[in-house]
């Protein structure tokens, strides 16, 4: 098909022009309105550059957002985090801003209902999941309109220098580091199948693909997948991925398995073929895979029985998380110690994220970073998810607290962790919300949970402190984290929203709660947990149970200047002399030069 030719110009023209080629191509087809989400087909939180289509088209580049375009106006919806950057992004005479989350505007599926009658919404329904696409067509049967379902995706008839599909090269994950085969696992699987009474399973999630088989790759950033489909019978596995990615030694691992490996856009054909009942995931599956099985009897409509059993770490991967845990912690140390000791001679936010970045990356062992650094000095702490630009990159001084998240990529697993530091003199006020999170920090830690609890049971712990003072934050306490895999995974998560899953042994959340203060400063804590066994039924007089409670895997002091200890109670400050012990004990053979031991020693002292 031929591209259309786009003129060169600034942004607002280049935007202008790229939105009149694609409604041109609207008009030719009879389309009203065309949807552009900033999803891709295998529902990456990080999307390759080949499909930042939404980006493209309007010039936005924060991550969460989507576009519809009509042929007279067009729209973008993003959250409260975003409304800045769109508003710095977009050109009001071409895009309108939908600002969601502020009880007025409405979601894209309300919005079609207050649309005129007979509209056609026009989507690539590779990119919207089977919830989504329901949710729009029955926005859009109250209007008499209708849902278009595309073969052909219309940025890429216009997007003339479309970056290509990512080629790198599968990884096979050790079973040294996996702990448990493929063969293992898609046994298991199976079993699930025929319980359920399944003859297939489709999987598009690249996480998913990757634990199952025990592979790797770099398509994604910031997290290890390969892009490839995968469809599981009683009898067969199939992987569809690009050939080039798979050498001799690959083949032979999934001949051994057995998995047939077959292109990438081969999964239609399968599809086509499959009988029986099929197996989606309707919060993952998109609607281009439904409408493929032409010949199934039935789908069975369920989450992936992968998600749990993913989330679920065997005794390999549960070692290999605190052996990673402790490899970061040694880069966090020596991050800390050298801003301590160099912010007084120009540190700035992008700066310090690039020096943790080359801590980390001074262990071989470290393989990438887990997600970007969120590095937030003063006001910019305050930005849930702050990004620094070279036009925001603020100096670091002494002045107001400095946070810095991030998390790095082992063999052994992925980590994900937050400090707040002060590097002066703390007011009364930040030393005393400091104080409020870690103690809601700490009630998690501390807390002990029968079977059968849910991470939403959980959540007012965290809160408790900062209620009682009129404060609060908006985000979840806690996530779930893969094991060199994604840094955000389901699907526990500690959070107000109910999840209707238990927390189970095995589990990794994170524990992160925060207080943000607008244009003064953030503080939030985190670290990331293992849950573990406490007591058995046999242990309770009552003969309840199992009990559960959190083992910290994140190894690294908090920030002593900011604690004030009159705020706490003796059993807290026990529980922060406890953990400081154990990072001392832990980590002061390991660290690479005396003066990081001598910092060490004194930020785990005694409270």
């Amino acid at each position: 098909m031929r591209t259309l030719q786009l003129r060169e110009g600034n942004m607002t023209n280049l935007i202008a022009d790229r939105l009149a080629a694609l409604r041109r191509l609207m008009h030719e087809i009879g389309v009203d309105y065309y949807y552009v989400p900033s999803s891709d087909p295998h529902k990456n939180e990080y999307v390759p550059s080949c499909w930042q289509r939404r980006a493209w088209i309007s010039g936005f580049t924060g991550s969460a957002g989507d576009v519809v375009v009509g042929i007279d106006k067009a729209f973008l919806w993003t959250d409260p985090r975003y409304f800045l950057q769109a508003e710095q992004q977009l050109d009001d005479s071409l895009y309108h801003l939908m600002k969601m989350g502020q009880g007025e505007t409405p979601a894209i599926d309300q919005w079609l209902t207050q649309q005129r009658n007979g509209i056609v919404f026009a989507v690539d329904p590779r990119l919207i999941n089977l919830q989504q696409s329901e949710k729009i067509q029955r926005a859009l049967e109250k209007q008499n309109g209708k849902l278009l379902a595309l073969d052909e995706n219309l940025i890429d008839r216009v997007w003339k220098d479309q970056p290509p599909l990512p080629q790198s090269a599968i990884q096979l994950q050790p079973l040294q580091y996996a702990g448990l085969s493929a063969e293992d696992k898609l046994a298991a699987l199976r079993q699930t199948l025929q319980k359920e009474s399944a003859d297939a399973i489709v999987l598009n999630t690249l996480d998913a693909i990757a634990w199952l088989f025990n592979i790797r790759g770099n398509d994604v950033a910031y997290n290890p997948l390969v892009i490839s489909y995968a469809v599981i019978t009683q009898n067969e596995a199939s992987l569809f991925v690009d050939p080039h990615k798979i050498t001799e030694g690959d083949r032979s691992y999934f001949k051994k398995i057995p998995v047939h490996i077959e292109p990438y856009e081969g999964i239609g054909k399968l599809l086509e073929s499959l009988s029986g009942s099929v197996w989606l995931d309707p919060g993952a599956t998109n609607l281009w895979l439904r409408d493929q099985l032409k010949n199934t009897a039935s789908l069975i409509l369920k989450p992936s029985p992968i998600t749990l059993a993913k989330a679920l770490k065997n005794p390999v991967e549960q070692k290999g998380a605190r052996e990673a845990h402790i490899i970061d912690a040694i880069a966090m140390i020596q991050f800390l110690h050298w801003l301590e000791n160099h912010w007084q001679s120009g540190v700035s936010e992008i700066s310090a994220a690039e020096k943790l970045e080359f801590f980390r990356r001074g262990d071989s062992r470290c393989l990438d970073l887990s997600f970007p650094s969120i590095s937030g000095f003063g006001p910019h702490g305050a930005i849930v998810h702050y990004s620094a630009t070279t036009d925001t990159d603020a100096t670091i001084n002494d002045s107001a607290p400095y946070l810095i998240d991030s998390g790095g990529q082992y063999h052994y697993g992925t980590t994900d962790i937050t400090r707040t530091i002060h590097l002066g003199t703390p007011t009364e006020e930040e030393k005393r919300l400091y104080t409020l999170v870690l103690k809601g920090h700490l009630a998690i830690r501390q807390a002990v949970f029968p079977k059968g609890t849910c991470g939403e049971h959980l959540n007012a712990l965290a809160h408790q402190f900062l209620w009682r003072e009129a404060l609060d934050y908006g985000h979840g306490t806690g996530h779930g984290v893969g094991s060199y895999l994604c840094v955000h995974e389901g699907p526990q998560a500690i959070t107000s929203r109910y999840t209707g899953i238990p927390l189970q042994p095995g589990m990794i959340v994170s524990n992160e709660p925060g207080v943000y203060l607008t244009h003064k400063y953030g503080i939030r804590i985190e670290n990331l947990c293992l849950v573990t066994e406490k007591f058995t039924v046999d242990d309770s007089l009552t003969g309840d149970g199992p009990f559960y409670s959190f083992e910290d895997l994140t190894l690294v002091p908090y920030c002593r200047k900011l604690i004030n200890p009159n705020l706490l109670t003796s059993e807290e400050i026990q529980q922060i002399n406890d953990y400081h012990q154990r990072v001392d004990q832990t980590l002061r053979d390991l660290l690479p030069a005396n003066e990081l031991n001598d910092w060490l020693h004194e930020a785990t002292a005694p409270l």
